[in-house]
């Protein structure tokens, strides 16, 4: 065996080919891992990356595991080269989009697997959803989850939310669509005007802290760590204070609302704090460590909260292997 071949050999798993190098999977995910932090912190003010991560280095470790494990999969049809694609991409995705959940075309990747196959990540399928793995190591290559389908143990399709009081996936409203607390608007916009027995609207949101807020006024806007407080009659955007494990969070007592940060999130003794209510905030417990999927503590992104019959289960970094 020459030199050439042997140095191939063990080079191959971090380039496309030897003799014509592409991206290895390392830079190809450390890249999308800048990409997908720079674009939270930008389309949030930073806020984005407080909440859900804690801090940008661990948003950027935590995203490169999701891009690392999923180039890894078996039968996955993404590649490094792929994942460079999506990077070149990031300039055209707008804020609205990323934080709907509405990636690019060159993001979705397409695999080799049939609907009704077994999977662990959407790239194996060619349907590009993954089904029915939200607290399962492994799921069903299958068509996008409809508005109305339950969010229990699947994820929802792009461009949805899942409702939390009702575990139902919703689509995403638009700017002057109807809309209430089942009913959601998209993240970059508020509704305004529903009530108990009637629908609102879907509206641009205040962005600046002290501006108006409520009523028929549009709200504030939550992506920038807002939220819409004061007296009746006189309210104003506020900003939102976030805080860790153990701190009382939601509705406080004195009207204020706080938040969760470093990816935690806000429980009562039943489950999420709704709206109006108060709560504790649970930090995401770590890679195989206990979790509950109603009661907390969640699990941080890529690890899910595995179970085997019932809410409790154990956060675990889903690799594909076990998955055919």
């Amino acid at each position: 065996m020459s030199k050439l071949t042997l140095i191939c050999l063990l080079a191959v798993v971090s380039v496309t080919s030897c003799g014509n190098s592409g991206p290895s999977a390392d830079q190809a995910c450390t890249d999308q891992a800048q990409a997908r932090c720079t674009k939270r912190m930008t389309c949030t003010g930073g806020v984005g990356i407080t909440r859900t991560w804690g801090d940008m280095n661990t948003c950027l470790a935590r995203e490169k595991l999701s891009c690392t494990i999923g180039l890894a999969a078996p039968l996955t049809g993404n590649s490094p080269v792929l994942v460079e694609q999506c990077v070149a991409a990031f300039p055209t995705y707008s804020c609205a989009n990323f934080l709907n959940g509405n990636p690019p075309a060159a993001c979705i990747v397409t695999g080799p697997k049939a609907a009704n196959a077994v999977c662990a990540f959407a790239g194996q399928c060619s349907t590009t959803y993954c089904n029915s793995n939200k607290t399962s190591a492994c799921g069903t290559c299958g068509p996008a989850p409809t508005a109305g389908s339950s969010c229990t143990s699947s994820n929802c399709a792009r461009d949805q939310e899942c409702v939390a009081s009702t575990m139902m996936c919703q689509a995403l409203g638009v700017s002057g669509t109807a809309c209430n607390s089942t009913t959601p608007c998209g993240a970059d916009l508020s509704c305004v005007g529903a009530t108990m027995t009637s629908m609102g609207t879907c509206m641009v949101p205040a962005a600046t802290a002290g501006m108006a807020c409520g009523g028929t006024t549009p709200g504030c806007d939550g992506t920038m760590g807002l939220y819409c407080g004061g007296m009746v009659g006189s309210k104003t955007c506020m900003t939102i204070s976030y805080v860790g494990n153990g701190m009382p969070c939601g509705t406080l007592t004195d009207g204020s609302f706080v938040g969760c940060s470093g990816g935690g999130a806000c429980y009562t003794s039943t489950g999420l704090a709704g709206s109006g209510e108060m709560g504790t905030c649970k930090a995401p417990a770590a890679d195989n460590m206990p979790c509950d999927t109603i009661v907390g503590p969640p699990c941080l992104t890529p690890a899910r909260c595995i179970v085997a019959g019932g809410t409790s289960g154990t956060c675990t970094v889903p690799t594909g292997s076990t998955c055919g």
